[in-house]
């Protein structure tokens, strides 16, 4: 099932963003933080599934939590949107220090 959600898509781009991600929370990066930074890192390859996939990767956050997530307004993707508040209480109990 992993094999399928993550069917074209780079790994090693994904393995990378994940690997970043994890640097960056260490040095305090914040939820918001981060998500603008796998942005960046994926470019044109980001979208719903490579979110939910790096930050399942990098931080083991069980599936329906990131499928809450993507709906965080500062991604844009549909009609339902969550403040930054909402996405930053909503992940914290995985990035916490």
């Amino acid at each position: 099932m992993e094999a399928e959600w993550r069917a074209g898509y780079d790994m090693d781009d994904l393995e990378r963003t994940a690997d970043g991600l994890r640097a960056a929370r260490a040095e305090g990066k914040d939820a918001v933080e981060l998500a603008l930074f796998s942005r960046e890192k994926l470019g044109p390859a980001f979208g719903v599934i490579s979110f939910i996939a790096v930050f399942r990767t990098a931080f083991d956050i069980p599936l329906p939590v990131l499928q809450r997530a993507q709906a965080w307004e500062g991604f844009g993707w549909g009609s339902a949107r969550i403040s930054d508040e909402e996405f930053s209480a909503l992940l914290s109990p995985w990035l916490a220090d």
